[in-house]
């Protein structure tokens, strides 16, 4: 299965998405923000970048995920936000965007 990055500094939301995505046999990592995501990306490969919008720290989820893009462009990227709209001219090269992500999260 896949190894996933989740970048969500909601810690309830974090942990809601970690128990899904374990269950689902994903190996998932957790980082509060982009700074200490990239830092984890130094040390470790992921398949799959989930990561919010509004977040603290010296970049939003976008500005990471167009980071990500740039330096592997194959990896997938899952962007969410429970408080912003966002436009597909916003968002890097194939990557999706969840709206309304909020709990309780349905599946």
């Amino acid at each position: 299965m896949a190894q996933v990055l989740v970048v969500e500094d909601d810690c309830l939301i974090a942990f809601v998405l970690e128990d899904a995505l374990s269950e689902a046999g994903h190996g998932v990592v957790l980082a509060a923000n982009a700074d200490l995501a990239l830092n984890i990306m130094k040390d470790s490969q992921f398949d799959v970048l989930f990561t919010d919008i509004d977040m603290p720290g010296s970049m939003d989820g976008i500005a990471l995920a167009k980071l990500v893009r740039t330096t592997n462009p194959q990896r997938k990227i899952i962007i969410a936000s429970g408080k912003r709209q966002t436009s597909r001219q916003e968002l890097p090269e194939n990557s999706i965007f969840l709206p309304n992500l909020t709990l309780p999260l349905r599946f």
